[in-house]
């Protein structure tokens, strides 16, 4: 039953088989080797970094010196009640902005009017009085630029005229002063009164708050004061406003040094719209060094407690020491560190990001915009 393979047909087969044999083995190592290249390729790609360059050039730097202040009113005023009286009308409110010259508040006149007419009674009396006297001497109250001086003035104590006169001049006054009135715009703080009440003389009405220009008072240290210059310009924060900020500009220097070694610092900040009585902000005072060659903060790291920036060069990382000369919020302004073999010109190209995990000699490659 079983059929016997001829010989040519068992040696084609074993021929096959050993070409396939042999074939595999030679390819097998060609493609474990191309694997190989490609893994290490792509491991060399892995560890470039890829950064952000700037080329030094000599630049202006901003020295900041930060202190904290106050604000206070440039212009406030603390209007009182000029008489004792009942408060008749209230137009005004806490936070409420004023024009110069607007009604804020009424007192009752009744018992003003009352007395207004007694003393125009008193005077017309004193008028006929007076009138009697100077006709005796031929003149007419009329005739009052003709009168002698001497003659005028006895006439008017001898009949009561001046007296009269002065009383319903108080009265006409005290009557105006019931219309309290705003002496210049602002915004109304400190109002605690209501209508129909009794007032005293004296009393506080409201305090009236220009809200247009404030002044900042704040402290610098002594040996700072190179830095302070009348004029120069200051940038004041909010500790309520983080966010926001306004400019003014330095107004005074207070000429003596407490005992804390601190001289205090006025600024006048012109348009301060948003700005309140009292408040509490930071103080940036802001001068200017020509000639410095500015690095980002990012640039310059610390390694073995020494300052270090990276320079880029021919597609590597270059470590460079450096001395910070001044800082600020956002800038260090440097130069090469004088100790160390290092140098650093205008026109080097720095690494300012991505070079927190660089060494001496790290391939890299600059970021695409």
């Amino acid at each position: 039953m079983f059929r016997f393979i001829s010989f040519p047909f068992a040696l084609w087969v074993l021929l096959n088989t050993g070409l396939f044999v042999l074939l595999y083995s030679c390819s097998a190592p060609t493609e474990k080797k191309a694997a190989v290249e490609q893994n290490v390729s792509s491991a060399n790609t892995d560890f470039v970094t890829e950064v952000d360059i700037m080329v030094l050039q000599p630049t202006n730097f901003h020295l900041e010196l930060i202190s904290n202040g106050r604000l206070f009113a440039r212009r406030k005023s603390r209007l009182s009640f000029p008489l004792s009286e009942q408060i008749q009308e209230l137009h005004i409110k806490n936070g409420q902005v004023v024009q110069a010259g607007q009604l804020l508040a009424v007192l009752c006149d009744k018992n003003l009017q009352r007395r207004l007419k007694q003393a125009e009674l008193r005077f017309a009396h004193a008028s006929l009085e007076m009138e009697d006297i100077l006709l005796g001497r031929w003149f007419t109250i009329r005739d009052s630029l003709k009168v002698p001086p001497e003659v005028w003035e006895m006439a008017g104590v001898r009949s009561g005229y001046s007296e009269a006169l002065l009383e319903l001049q108080n009265i006409k006054t005290d009557i105006a002063q019931t219309r309290i009135r705003a002496p210049f715009a602002g915004v109304v703080a400190g109002v605690d009164v209501q209508v129909y009440e009794q007032v005293g003389m004296g009393d506080q009405l409201c305090t009236l708050i220009d809200h247009t220009a404030f002044l900042v008072r704040f402290p610098v240290m002594e040996n700072e004061l190179s830095m302070v210059n009348t004029g120069a310009r200051v940038e004041v924060i909010p500790f309520a406003a983080p966010d926001k900020s306004w400019h003014g500009h330095i107004e005074s220097v207070n000429p003596q040094v407490d005992e804390h070694g601190r001289v205090e610092i006025t600024a006048l900040i012109s348009d301060a719209r948003g700005l309140m009585e009292g408040m509490n902000v930071k103080v940036l005072m802001i001068s200017s060094l020509p000639e410095q060659l500015v690095v980002p903060r990012s640039a310059v790291l610390y390694r073995d407690n020494l300052e270090v920036l990276f320079k880029y060069t021919g597609g590597k990382a270059e470590w460079t020491y450096v001395n910070v000369i001044h800082q600020n919020t956002t800038h260090y302004s440097v130069m090469a560190n004088p100790d160390r073999v290092a140098g650093l010109q205008p026109g080097d190209t720095v690494i300012v990001s991505g070079n927190a995990n660089l060494a001496h000699g790290s391939p890299v490659n600059i970021k695409a915009e």
